[in-house]
């Protein structure tokens, strides 16, 4: 798993507005590609796939937190 997905995923959930943001992805395809293109806005660099482990990974409070 990436540290750099995770660190930025800490960085999303203090920030109402970035979640606000995701929430609005149409489906997952787009959340991803969305939530990497953050990423390299905010200085984090992290692939398509990257993104999707954690995901798998943690995907019951992610679930929780943008739905």
């Amino acid at each position: 798993m990436s540290k750099q997905v995770k660190q930025f995923h800490q960085l999303i959930i203090q920030n109402p507005s970035l979640v606000e943001k995701l929430k609005k992805a149409p489906d997952r395809k787009s959340f991803i590609k969305l939530l990497v293109q953050m990423g390299t806005e905010y200085g984090y660099s992290f692939t398509n796939r990257e993104v999707e482990v954690y995901i798998a990974q943690n995907f019951l409070t992610l679930m929780k937190q943008f739905s």
